[in-house]
């Protein structure tokens, strides 16, 4: 079974400050829409998913259908 992309998902309390700082650390947006509330980031192999308000706690995730370089 192929279980796809592994990622963090992190619960935030602000997504904008949140964005800036894994900026500062060379983590880019990949994708979401921060007027939602949600955005894919990527440093290399590295996949963290910031969300505000939508979860209570921070997630371990697998992506089924992306490669650790999100692609298909």
């Amino acid at each position: 079974m192929e279980l796809g992309a592994f990622s963090i998902s992190i619960a935030v309390r602000d997504i904008k400050v949140s964005k800036e700082f894994y900026e500062k650390l060379g983590v880019s947006v990949f994708g979401g829409e921060i007027s939602r509330n949600w955005l894919i980031m990527k440093n290399g192999g590295c996949i963290i998913g910031l969300f505000h308000g939508m979860f209570e706690k921070n997630m371990l995730t697998f992506n089924p259908g992306w490669d650790q370089d999100t692609k298909k």
